[in-house]
């Protein structure tokens, strides 16, 4: 991280790790905000413009990366879910990208994280999946209509990344059990956020100033064979009984 890169670390919880992102910003350098919003609230997103701005004076780049909601099958979802799940994803998305506009000069980078969960049936992620394919869409969408301004606006596919998650799947992972997912993985090995965040810095970079409106998997080349999913999608479902 460059020392011109200061940074806005937001959280919802956990601000012991919000601080720990900021400190190792301020290590590199810059200087770094910490700000609490809650996603679904666009008032506190308001607030949490205003101050970065206040702070910084401009904002150059956006990255979303949020995603929230029931891991259940659809067909047993409730309104609810889908409600909770498209306000985190998709509607904080849009509402922030309005508020950082007025305020991001050309030049400037918008990336959102999706997933493998928008193009494949993931277990119990169907409604994730569908917000973050929605996700994908807007991303089209705003790098026509940002093309002028020269702000750039990009995607991320993650494959599957070693987080807390994953790494729980692994213990509740019975002994000599085989693990469908890695073994479809043609690069051998689950990514690491490092990798994820390094394609991240370069759809920011100058480097990547004629990148726009585009889409990157960044997933070991899980979804050039296909990946594992129908498998544990049936596997999944039978448990459940459905």
């Amino acid at each position: 991280m460059a020392k011109d890169h200061d940074v806005v670390v937001h959280y919802r919880r956990r601000p012991e790790e919000a601080e720990a992102a900021a400190t190792i910003a301020r290590t590199c350098g810059a200087q770094a905000l910490v700000c609490r919003a809650e996603l679904e609230n666009p008032a506190e997103l308001e607030e949490m413009i205003t101050a970065a701005v206040a702070t910084f004076g401009r904002i150059d780049t956006f990255v979303a990366n949020a995603a929230a909601g029931a891991f259940l099958p659809v067909v047993v979802s409730k309104p609810h879910h889908v409600e909770r799940t498209l306000r985190t994803i998709v509607n904080s998305f849009t509402d922030l990208v309005r508020l950082v506009l007025p305020h991001m000069p050309a030049g400037g980078r918008i990336v959102a994280v999706s997933g493998l969960d928008s193009r494949y049936a993931v277990v119990n992620h169907g409604l994730i999946g569908a917000a973050k394919a929605a996700l994908e869409s807007l991303v089209r969408n705003l790098a026509v209509e940002l093309g002028e301004r020269q702000i750039t606006v990009n995607s991320v596919v993650p494959g599957s990344v070693m987080t807390e998650s994953l790494e729980y799947a692994h213990r509740t992972r019975l002994d000599g059990e085989s693990d469908p997912l890695l073994d479809s993985i043609p690069l051998g090995r689950y990514a690491q956020p490092e990798d994820i965040a390094a394609v991240i810095v370069f759809l920011c970079s100058t480097a990547a100033s004629y990148v726009s409106g585009t889409s990157v998997a960044v997933d070991g080349g899980l979804s050039a064979g296909g990946g594992p999913w129908a498998v544990l999608q049936r596997k999944a479902l039978q448990q459940q009984g459905l």
